[in-house]
């Protein structure tokens, strides 16, 4: 404590026996003094601190038991979901099963020694196995969906021209899913990561393309003329909000995958781009630029034919604003902005609150992991992963030609 603070505390003792004979000011002054920060000895207030539970992993049986049980500890630990609990220490929850052949058995146990649940595990190889039995338990006992199998998709030039790429939550098992001559950019992937919308230019103007992963085919989002870009999926992976301009000035569409029609939805003056779902899916947030540096957007999605759509700017204390992406809740938006004359990452709670930026230096593209604990963005070509509570980061993916343009699975 600095000794100005100590005089004015000792000055507030002396005398507060005389201030409950003047209507108690005295005392509420030594109240409001002690809730300073740095006089009265009470901190500012901390957001509170994430309970982890405790998992102990027991020793799987079977040819590739061993195996399985390190990577299964290896998939909980790098989840940052729990604290995983030695063999005599008190633990939450239980795992355990048998592994043979890369097949596994997984079992998930509570505190009393109850069964959970108990799943089989078939995939060809034993990691792709530990990965979705890992996402099981964290999505069983937090309620949110677990990392281990989820997918990154983003842009790289690596083959001399701009393509689509494709990684897993570590960077790992690198994929690339186009070919095309002309190059592709501005990914996107479906909720289930089975569709990988993208901008091609084969036609020879932007066009949206959905390709589908497992079976390979790839069509165009419409039959329009003129340009179309910046496909979003909406969260139940039915309806793709696009960018058109086939009736003249860009606008907001929302294109039905089933039916292959799309509806405009946005009435702007300027150039609209990079929209994003609400988690709800009954709002869209783009960016606008109407000659004045793009700026942030809000439209209300109609949820019938007929319907209203009513649009609003949403400020974001920034006069440069892109590549706004919803939180997995629904409550906050990260962003791309300028800091300094660099690139910069924010984010900002919905509706109301401050912006802050995460990253500066060069970081642009954010994107929410599925549970929202982290972003991905990228800075100076490579992928990195923020974890958004504590601002710890890492780069995932580098000396993979120049990437941009991330964007992780819903």
């Amino acid at each position: 404590m600095n000794p100005r603070a100590l005089v004015l505390l000792l000055t507030l003792a002396y005398h507060g026996a005389q201030a409950k004979e003047r209507g108690g000011i005295l005392g509420t002054l030594q109240g409001w003094v002690r809730a300073m920060p740095g006089l009265g000895g009470k901190k500012a207030e901390e957001p509170p601190q994430k309970i982890m539970p405790r998992v102990r992993v027991t020793p799987f049986t079977g040819g590739t038991g061993s195996s399985a049980e390190s990577a299964l500890q290896k998939e909980l630990l790098a989840s940052r979901e729990f604290f995983v609990a030695g063999p005599d220490e008190k633990a939450d929850f239980t795992l355990g099963g048998s592994s043979s052949g890369g097949r596994v058995n997984g079992r998930l146990m509570d505190v009393k020694g109850k069964e959970v649940f108990q799943r089989t595990y078939a995939a060809p190889g034993l990691d792709e196995n530990l990965k979705a039995f890992a996402d099981d338990v964290i999505f069983t006992i937090t309620g949110r969906p677990g990392l281990a199998t989820s997918r990154i998709v983003f842009v790289s030039d690596r083959s001399g021209r701009r393509q689509i790429y494709l990684c897993n939550a570590d960077g790992g098992e690198v994929n690339q899913v186009t070919h095309d001559r002309h190059g592709a950019v501005s990914p996107t992937l479906s909720p289930d990561s089975s569709l990988v919308a993208f901008t091609g230019y084969s036609s020879g103007f932007p066009v949206v393309n959905l390709l589908d992963l497992h079976a390979g085919w790839e069509r165009g989002v419409t039959d329009t003329p003129g340009t179309s870009f910046g496909a979003a999926f909406s969260p139940d992976g039915t309806h793709l909000a696009v960018v058109m301009s086939f009736i003249g000035n860009p606008e907001i569409f929302v294109s039905d995958l089933n039916t292959n029609t799309a509806s405009c939805i946005s009435d702007s003056i300027g150039a609209p781009a990079s929209p994003s779902w609400h988690p709800e899916g009954k709002q869209i947030v783009f960016s606008n630029d109407d000659g004045n540096g793009p700026k942030l957007n809000i439209i209300e999605v109609p949820q019938k034919e007929g319907d209203p759509s009513r649009l609003f700017r949403w400020r974001t204390g920034y006069h440069f604003c892109t590549d706004p992406e919803w939180s997995p809740d629904g409550r906050q938006i990260a962003f791309t902005t300028r800091k300094s004359g660099e690139w910069a990452v924010a984010i900002k709670p919905y509706p109301n609150g401050s912006s802050r930026i995460i990253q500066g230096g060069g970081a642009q593209h954010p994107s929410w992991s599925p549970n929202g604990q982290f972003i991905t963005y990228v800075q100076h070509g490579g992928l990195f992963v923020h974890e958004v509570r504590s601002g710890h980061r890492r780069q995932i993916l580098k000396g993979y030609g120049r990437i941009s343009e991330p964007r992780w699975m819903r």
